[in-house]
């Protein structure tokens, strides 16, 4: 496997991971109490983890000096 296709891996990974965020963000109004906690805990590690995939694919982007870095903040 070559870099930008390991690039791309992690891009695609980035894309699954916020449309599993999309699809949770509609229940943040219908969810309460402990319920409504658990949710936005899912919604921020699959934030974190669609970060990590962001700067990964990035850097691996960039690893011969072509791209830059765009990650989250």
């Amino acid at each position: 496997m070559s870099i930008d296709e390991l690039a791309r891996d992690y891009e695609r990974q980035y894309n699954i991971l916020s449309a599993k965020m999309d699809a949770l963000r509609p229940l943040l109004c219908v969810y309460t109490g402990k319920d409504l906690y658990l949710l936005r805990k899912r919604i921020k590690i699959y934030y974190d983890m669609a970060c990590e995939c962001k700067n990964t694919a990035s850097l691996l982007k960039g690893y011969y000096g072509e791209g830059e870095l765009d990650g989250c903040s």
